[in-house]
């Protein structure tokens, strides 16, 4: 359950009219290849960026991105690919090395991608592939940029933002918070497990937000988590085709997924208003201002995470838990 009662109400943002003149900013997205990620890079290609670098695993794919951005924005700036694997810390070690040879500024990181649904299984690290993907990896990548996006606070007029993709799916794993028992086990194909799963790491997702701009936001940079809304992207398509492999628990979800109009899924371009918001609003603590380490559902809204989501003792832990966890990654 979500708890909404200190909620604002939504704000307007026009992608067109209110992403501002980005002249200078050199942006990173994780997983801009495809859905909401590409939507974001095809919003932002025409307010005139220094650069983009699209960290995704699937080169081909990006390369057609990058292709459909620049036939619709002629002159859009330069958008160059970085391989990143979020379930291969040494990959996400990787990329974070040839992002920081590539450019001298960082000025907004969307840390986009993810996995929802997906077959139980563990990362090549031997973490669960949900949780390894969409936290750990992210976390990693994020720990590894943080001289580039020091550096890069100290310019003038600088505004360095973090967007985090959560989302209001971490109501599945209700209010018991993570559980450091299950992240290092493939756990079965069961439903509510795989749901479990997904909920526990996107509230891993707006927990991180939470402390690292609690650590950070005096070095300049402002973090926050977003809820896209409800969005038919490949997430659900995927989620749908490894449904088949549960029985009667597949039929139930293939209903599901015949209301899609009816539930209120949006498509990827209200989906991305949220994030962009997050990366250019300006910043405050009043409506339509963007506090860091909050967490927003669409758009601009806060005050709608569940009790654990805002527990920062739990923020503290799940960061302490995952700096261990890749020490090794950081040398």
């Amino acid at each position: 359950m979500l708890y909404g009662f200190l909620s604002r109400p939504a704000i307007d943002f026009d992608t067109e009219k209110d992403i501002p003149n980005l002249t200078g900013k050199v942006i990173a997205i994780t997983g801009g290849n495809a859905g909401l990620g590409a939507e974001t890079v095809l919003r932002l290609a025409p307010h005139n960026p220094a650069h983009i670098y699209i960290l995704s695993r699937n080169a081909s794919s990006t390369s057609s991105t990058i292709s459909e951005v620049k036939s619709q924005v002629p002159t859009c700036c330069p958008i160059s690919h970085v391989p990143c694997d979020l379930s291969s810390l040494s990959s996400v070690r990787d990329c974070a090395t040839e992002l920081k040879r590539r450019t001298q500024r960082l000025d907004i990181v969307f840390l986009n991608a993810g996995v929802m649904l997906v077959p139980p299984a563990l990362t090549e690290d031997g973490y669960d592939i949900q949780f390894g993907t969409n936290h750990l990896g992210h976390f990693l990548l994020s720990e590894l940029l943080l001289p580039l996006l020091r550096s890069t606070a100290q310019l003038e007029n600088a505004d360095v933002r973090v967007v985090v993709l959560s989302s209001a799916g971490m109501a599945l794993c209700l209010w018991w918070g993570i559980d450091y028992n299950t992240l290092k086990k493939a756990g079965s194909s069961w439903s509510l497990s795989g749901l479990y799963r997904y909920g526990q790491s996107k509230l891993a997702n707006a927990l991180f937000a939470r402390e690292f701009d609690a650590r950070y936001a005096r070095d300049g940079i402002t973090c926050v988590s977003i809820h896209p809304g409800v969005i038919s992207t490949g997430l659900w398509s995927a989620a749908f085709g490894f449904a088949s492999n549960w029985g009667r628990v597949a039929d139930w979800i293939k209903v599901a997924g015949t209301l899609i109009p009816v539930m209120g899924f949006e498509g990827a371009e209200s989906g991305a208003k949220g994030q962009l918001w997050g990366a250019v609003g300006r910043k405050g603590d009043s409506i339509g201002e963007v506090k860091g380490g909050e967490f927003y559902t669409p758009v601009g809204i806060r005050g709608q995470g569940t009790w654990a989501s805002m527990d920062m003792g739990e923020a503290r832990k799940l960061w302490e838990w995952s700096a261990k966890e890749v020490a090794k990654y950081m040398k």
